[in-house]
């Protein structure tokens, strides 16, 4: 009964959202400027004239070729009745298809191309529109690593949205994933949520106390060892696990209570290691992987001397149940794994006892590692640990007596108001209320019964969606309630916290002093690295990097430490430069980057001791600076087995100067491999056919020089010189030099990027526009572009320093605006 209640409750919310219309911001009773007029005038002027000459002809009442009219399509091309005819006129000058090769006084490529960047402006402009429909109420439904932020700022409860059962992926739009409009609700999604707060409720108040266990599991154990006969030699306390490159031990089901984790909540995990690291070579590297899960706990290299081990530690969440746990040496090497990488049946002790015939040798002469060799001596499980903060947390919401009345209405109206992000509505309250005295009515426990309370609370649509507005009164701005929300979850990508609370119960967060300050206070606390994380990887589009896995033969050494390596040095160069104020010229062209010891292998740069991004000076032979040669950047636009100069190209007009091409005709061929008997030919040798087509040409043009000028970094993001190509012959020597369409010249990469510092004007405007898409949670209108321009010349006038302009765009209009 109680579940059906709680799903009919999430689906009339889902109704109500449904019916308010797409989730993004409004207007309100300010009417938005129109620009049908504007666009109809300007198709009459662009548009037309071409049609009646060109199309019209063969397209009209009386002869329909193709059974296709263009003389009565709706002028409103993007957000028109029209559109999906507007999109095949398109196709059809794309392709060069029409108007067809022997009409007289047929178009230039040119000609066509400006038409088509006309329509493809005004499809954009609707499409835009459309996604930011502004009505009374608006509704941003909370993307899963939103969901999970709030749930432990409010709880304490760390759950892993990730986690078999757990939540869906979020669909993105153009890299972002907190688009309201994208982001639907299904059945399966009521489904998840309710089994989430199940979980997460059920970890929070559980019915008996929470005792805390530690556990080990020493050498001999791991290694499935005799303790007794061990114990006989005298060797119980002095056996290890060696680990050669590639092999692994069953963590085995360690966990309290004769292999079950019996609670869910948070465990940490340590180990004692000692990592032997050969000169010049690789580290070793742990990893320690849930079996059940599905997911990668932990990792990082180890570098610790043999008769010194060091401890390292982590802390993790972890549902109930049996889990199992592989501890592996991830690195590539001489594995011996078919004779176990041990000294026979002896168990292993010290490299000082030698090795048996068979096995490779270890160290050198002088002692030293051969391999990246690891040793293990321990694993120690230590939880479910709460800590102060948390149970804190959860004990401002329990009431005393959970059968009095006033008290359950007090703590069940603190929270309704944090959980929802507003003020608690008396009659709501009420309803909640008295399902948890029905429950205890019915005979459940009282604690059960405020569970199921509390969860009925985070089944409401009212907890994960950011509602903007009120039934039956439209405003042009937030309220202070709906500012702090879209505040905190734009900086902190979680609710917002006691003092945002504070300040919109009395009214003054819409102050500009008062919001200037909490923008302050916010940046510094240490959840804003999660903005620097967030939208650097939406904006830049790093979900890309992995989607095609690099072909393990071409590219052996890739794996997925060097993948995660590739997005951190992005992120983590994001959140440098917004730390340190520093401007958006570090973006396109620096002296400097964030490496960890894995990339300083991949980019042949000096060995770092420690396994930790840091801040590392560039020379000129390291042939990096700024993010466009990050390996991240350079790998999501390639397709796994070669460098993609076009995708290249795409990506910079997209995410730097925020003009994206036309769409490519259907019926382009791809580039054919060169056969193994013809003459060694680059990417961009094949690419030239593309010149023979006007049509194609046209864009190419546009695009091309963009994606050329990186040619020197492979599919990986690697330096070379030469490409790597089959066929008969040398390889052939890269050519990175261009020619921009408005005939500037570059001969490399470096060249190229100091001529996009001559557009950082442009570059700002992007740069604010995806900030604004980000914060506001809808994409940018034609309504915005006043807007937008005002952003971009605060930008300027900070001398385009990034923390400067995010506080720019928190005190604009906009950001206020709905």
């Amino acid at each position: 009964m109680l579940r059906s209640f709680l799903f009919a409750t999430a689906f009339l919310a889902c109704e109500v959202a449904l019916v308010s219309g797409p989730f993004s911001s409004v207007r309100g009773a300010e009417p938005a400027a129109d620009p049908t007029a504007a666009a109809s005038a300007d198709f009459e002027k662009q548009i037309l004239p071409f049609m009646q000459q060109h199309c019209v002809r063969c397209h009209n009442a009386d002869k329909q070729e193709g059974e296709f009219r263009i003389d009565n399509l709706s002028h409103q091309v993007g957000d028109g009745p029209s559109l999906k005819r507007w999109r095949e006129v398109i196709e059809k000058i794309n392709s060069d298809e029409m108007p067809p090769a022997d009409a007289p006084n047929r178009p230039s490529a040119e000609e066509g191309n400006r038409i088509v960047d006309w329509l493809v402006a005004r499809i954009k402009e609707g499409e835009a529109s459309r996604l930011a429909r502004r009505e009374p109420v608006s509704f941003h439904r909370l993307t899963r690593e939103e969901y999970a932020l709030t749930v432990k700022d409010l709880l304490g409860v760390q759950y892993d949205v990730t986690d078999p059962g757990g939540l869906e992926e979020d669909p993105n739009w153009h890299g972002f994933e907190r688009i309201g409009s994208v982001l639907s609700l299904s059945a399966s999604h009521v489904e998840k949520y309710f089994a989430a707060a199940e979980a997460i409720l059920a970890e929070a108040y559980p019915d008996k106390p929470i005792e805390s266990q530690v556990v080990r599991k020493a050498a001999h154990e791991l290694r499935g060892r005799s303790s007794r006969k061990l114990e006989e030699l005298g060797l119980l306390d002095k056996v290890r696990v060696d680990m050669w490159p590639g092999h692994s031990v069953k963590g085995g089901r360690a966990g309290p209570g004769s292999g079950w984790f019996k609670t869910a909540g948070e465990y940490k995990v340590r180990m004692q290691l000692s990592g032997l690291k050969p000169a010049n070579g690789r580290a070793p590297h742990v990893t320690f992987y849930a079996d059940k899960l599905d997911r990668m706990l932990f990792e990082q290299d180890i570098v610790a001397p043999e008769e010194k081990p060091t401890v390292v530690e982590f802390q993790t969440h972890l549902p109930a149940g049996s889990h199992t746990f592989d501890v592996t040496n991830d690195v590539p090497g001489p594995s011996v794994l078919p004779r176990f990488g041990r000294s026979g049946f002896k168990s292993f002790i010290s490299l000082k006892d030698g090795r048996i015939p068979w096995q490779l040798k270890l160290t050198d002469e002088e002692g030293l590692p051969l391999h990246p060799f690891l040793i293990l001596d321990w694993i120690e499980w230590e939880g479910p640990l709460v800590s102060e903060e948390a149970q804190q947390k959860r004990d401002q919401f329990l009431p005393a007596d959970l059968t009095d009345p006033e008290q359950l209405r007090e703590k069940l109206t603190l929270f309704v108001e944090k959980a929802f992000r507003r003020p608690a509505k008396a009659a709501e309250v009420d309803r909640f209320l008295t399902l948890a005295q029905n429950e205890m009515a019915a005979g459940e426990k009282p604690l059960a019964a405020w569970r199921t309370t509390l969860l009925a609370v985070l089944c409401s649509s009212d907890f994960y969606y950011v509602v903007e507005g009120t039934p039956g009164a439209p405003s042009a701005t937030l309220n202070d309630w709906e500012l702090a929300t879209r505040l905190s979850y734009f900086l902190w990508s979680s609710m917002p916290d006691e003092e945002l609370f504070d300040l919109a119960r009395q009214g003054r967060l819409h102050e500009r002093e008062v919001l200037q300050a909490q923008t302050a206070r916010m940046l510094a606390d240490p959840r804003s690295k999660r903005f620097a994380e967030s939208f650097s990887r939406q904006w830049l589009q790093l979900k890309k990097v992995g989607m095609f896995t690099p072909d393990s033969n071409l590219y052996p050494e890739y794996d997925k430490y060097l993948e995660q390596s590739m997005k951190r040095e992005t992120t983590e160069f994001f959140r440098e430069v917004f730390e340190n104020n520093l401007t958006l010229r570090e973006f396109l062209v620096s002296d400097w980057t964030m490496i960890n010891p894995r990339l300083a292998l991949h980019y042949g740069m000096e060995t770092l001791d420690q396994d930790a991004f840091q801040r590392t000076a560039l020379k000129p032979e390291d042939h990096r600076g700024g993010i466009l040669t990050h390996a991240s950047i350079l790998s999501l636009s390639s397709d796994g087995t070669r460098h993609r100069p076009v995708h290249r190209g795409v990506w910079v007009l997209e995410s730097i100067f925020d003009k994206p091409p036309s769409p490519p005709p259907a019926n382009i061929e791809p580039i054919e491999s060169t056969p193994v008997d013809a003459p060694k030919a680059t990417v961009r040798m094949k690419l030239d056919a593309h010149k023979s087509n006007q049509n194609c040409a046209v864009c190419h043009r546009k695009i091309d020089p963009l994606g050329f000028a990186f040619d020197n970094y492979d599919a990986i993001g690697r330096w070379r010189t030469e490409e790597k190509v089959q066929g008969t012959g040398d390889n052939p020597l890269v050519d990175a030099s261009g020619v921009l369409p408005d005939g500037r010249t570059f001969a490399n990469a470096q060249e190229f990027q100091q001529l996009l510092l001559d557009d950082l004007d442009s570059f700002s405007a992007t740069f604010m526009k995806k900030l604004a898409t980000f914060g506001l949670r809808r994409a940018m209108t034609v309504d915005d572009e006043a807007d937008l321009r005002q952003l971009a010349a605060a930008c300027q006038a900070s001398d385009y320093r990034v923390r400067d302009a995010v506080e720019a765009f928190i005190l604009s209009d906009l950001f206020q605006k709905r």
